[in-house]
């Protein structure tokens, strides 16, 4: 997520954009590697806050985070047609806990890590629909 949004501002924006190490992000994965709070909504949430005022960020964060508490996910399928589940939450270990219980495959399992990143590209895709309609 933080490469595509970043990768994108630093190539068409550059400065402060081509600043940002992308690879920070990597532990956002496995909600922070402790199932806490879903990766792809905290990578959204600092993209957010780097191109919105704090008022507007925390807005569209909201707007994103009870998207993602309703939605069907994942939405992005592009290899294996896998399970939709509603997470209820934020939270990695709810989300993927309840993918998990639906499919009968193991967090370790390429099918969970699959689920996981359609989640983030249908993260990614709902936080730059809502920046377009919100700073337009």
């Amino acid at each position: 997520m933080a490469e595509g949004f970043f990768g994108v501002l630093a190539q068409e924006v550059g400065y402060p954009f081509n600043q940002i190490p992308v690879a920070a992000f990597t532990n956002y994965g496995a909600g922070f590697q402790q199932s806490s709070l879903c990766g792809s909504l905290g990578a959204a949430a600092v993209c957010i806050g780097t191109v919105c005022e704090p008022d507007v960020a925390k807005k569209v964060l909201v707007d994103l985070e009870n998207w993602y508490k309703e939605a069907e996910l994942p939405i992005y399928q592009p290899d294996l047609e896998l399970p939709t589940t509603t997470a209820n939450s934020i939270l990695c270990i709810d989300s993927v806990g309840k993918f998990m219980e639906k499919s009968g495959y193991e967090f370790g399992s390429d099918e969970r890590k699959t689920r996981c990143a359609g989640v983030a590209a249908d993260v990614t895709k709902k936080m730059v629909e809502l920046l377009n309609e919100t700073l337009a």
